[in-house]
């Protein structure tokens, strides 16, 4: 008898603990503007900007629902070199209807940037969150499109695990 209650004791943690994990994925889309400040540096030239959006879920579960709506805080650095360009940035995406925070680490070495028709793809990695995201993980892809200097429209495909 003693065994029985030992083994559904453990079952039941299993289940329970099982619940919490979550795994899954989903798409987005941001619209976003930019304010952008520059200086000439010995290798070239290094851009930091900050950038404010918003945007929806547009395909998602669990989680991340569609017509989910969010809001984004970025911090981006540029650095112009003989060898290229490489573009980060460390983003908090607020989640309203989560009472949550993500955030994330963006990084791209390929296209253009802060120009009229300026685009490129890139990788997000999710570095944890707040609340109901605390845990999470993931990466992102990203493709991004500017309209002008300063304002951008972004779509991302992301895969989480929490």
């Amino acid at each position: 008898m003693l065994m029985k209650k030992y083994l559904l004791t453990l079952l039941l943690s299993f289940t329970c603990f099982s619940g919490f994990a979550a795994e899954g994925n989903f798409q987005s889309v941001l619209s976003g503007t930019f304010d952008w400040k520059s200086i000439e540096a010995v290798d070239g030239s290094i851009m930091l900007g900050i950038g404010e959006g918003s945007g929806m879920v547009t395909e998602g579960n669990k989680l991340f629902e569609v017509d989910m709506a969010f809001e984004t805080v970025c911090l981006v650095q540029v650095r112009n070199h003989a060898g290229g360009r490489d573009i980060t940035a460390d983003c908090e995406i607020a989640y309203p209807e989560l009472d949550s925070k993500m955030f994330l680490l963006l990084e791209r070495k390929a296209g253009d940037i802060a120009n009229e028709g300026a685009k490129g793809d890139g990788t997000q990695t999710i570095l944890g969150g707040t609340n109901k995201l605390e845990g999470i993980t993931g990466e992102c892809s990203y493709t991004i499109k500017y309209l002008d200097a300063s304002r951008n429209i972004s779509k991302n495909n992301c895969s989480y695990s929490l």
